[in-house]
């Protein structure tokens, strides 16, 4: 038979390829290729096969065992090229495709200095761009800008103040002694507001100040007031109930404070009649001195708007409520002057022509030359 080699493995190994194959690709990315796409793949190869051991690193092919990282690659480009081809060929196949020898000896690109090619921009359109630039389309106005569609008027949002539609406290808890107290309150109230809208000119007649008429006693014109001019009251009591919102601050977990004199109050009825109670009954300078600042700020709010004259008078009061105070005093003026031409008779009335020809005429000035200056 034929002799056989020392080497079972020389024996074993496929004849060389023929030299017709087309090798030219294959050239280019060999195990020992340093070109990008090669050196990432290695790396992505060394991850993949290396095994660290303790503080050295093992290759997870042969077992062999080495040193430093940096050497891994050396290593598997030399001893494991195959492998490391077939993980190319696996992970990036266009690296060895066979490209025709024409594509390869094609000449370089033309270059071309071409406005399109060197702006790189779309050829100018007239209809659909600008300068080269394609024009952006003009949004949509909304639909309140929109002619086509019908204009709806907003209405103004009136947002009432809290106190406004707050609840007042209710009274179910209050004792017999609280009940009284809030009766002593609401009379002082009452007896305030008559007090103050009533002018007595005598013993005999009480001028009412909110609508100007004179009426015989005291107590009658202060029945007049709170019966006449209830809704002036209820206003008036309507700043108070402001004042008692915002002096009375609810405060977790003790109940309610008087923000006044920092007092605790088991609920609000009661944080309410504290109040009451040191304005009105015993009148406490600094409960007093609170509610007269907040009632001359919001009593005269109204008033201090401007009313059409372009001005406002001063001390609180509007134009209109000078206008009656003046038609007032003229009425007067008229009444106290037709009293006294009654009084004087019918023979000194004026316009009887019995005394217009006594009265002398009265003297002419004489008036001088007109002479003009010529000593300049």
């Amino acid at each position: 038979g034929p002799p056989r080699s020392g080497n079972g493995a020389e024996a074993q190994r496929p004849p060389p390829r023929a030299a017709a194959e087309p090798e030219e690709p294959l050239q280019l990315h060999r195990p020992l290729c340093d070109c990008d796409e090669c050196e990432g793949l290695l790396a992505r190869f060394v991850a993949k096969t290396l095994q660290t051991k303790g503080i050295r690193f093992k290759c997870r092919l042969c077992s062999e065992m080495i040193v430093a990282k940096s050497s891994a690659a050396g290593h598997f480009q030399s001893k494991h090229g195959e492998d490391l081809q077939a993980f190319k060929k696996q992970k990036s196949p266009k690296l060895f495709e066979v490209q025709a020898r024409s594509a390869q000896r094609s000449a370089a690109p033309k270059i071309s200095f071409a406005r399109e090619d060197i702006l790189r921009k779309r050829p100018a359109d007239e209809t659909k761009a600008f300068g080269g630039w394609a024009k952006k389309e003009k949004p949509e106005p909304p639909p309140c800008e929109r002619p086509d569609l019908p204009q709806v008027e907003a209405e103004p949002v009136l947002t009432a103040p809290p106190w406004a539609n707050a609840s007042r406290p209710s009274d179910d808890d209050a004792t017999q002694m609280d009940k009284e107290v809030d009766g002593h309150i609401v009379q002082a109230q009452t007896k305030r507001f008559c007090r103050r809208n009533v002018l007595e000119v005598n013993p005999t007649s009480v001028r009412c100040k909110l609508c100007f008429k004179v009426i015989g006693t005291l107590a009658e014109t202060e029945k007049h007031v709170i019966e006449a001019h209830r809704e002036d009251f209820e206003k008036e009591i309507g700043i108070w109930e402001r004042f008692l919102f915002t002096m009375c601050k609810r405060q977790p977990p003790f109940g309610w404070v008087c923000k006044v004199c920092n007092t605790f109050f088991p609920s609000d009825g009661a944080t309410w009649r504290h109040m009451g109670k040191e304005v009105f009954v015993r009148r406490e300078e600094r409960h007093m001195g609170a509610w007269h600042e907040k009632e001359d700020r919001w009593g005269h709010e109204e008033d201090e708007e401007c009313c059409g004259d372009g001005m406002n008078v001063g001390g609180g009061l509007s134009y209109e409520s000078v206008k009656r105070f003046n038609e007032a005093a003229r009425r007067e003026a008229e009444l106290m002057e037709a009293k006294a031409q009654e009084a004087m008779g019918p023979q000194n009335k004026p316009g009887d022509g019995s005394d217009d020809d006594d009265e002398p005429e009265p003297p002419q000035v004489e008036e001088g030359e007109v002479r003009f200056i010529q000593e300049f």
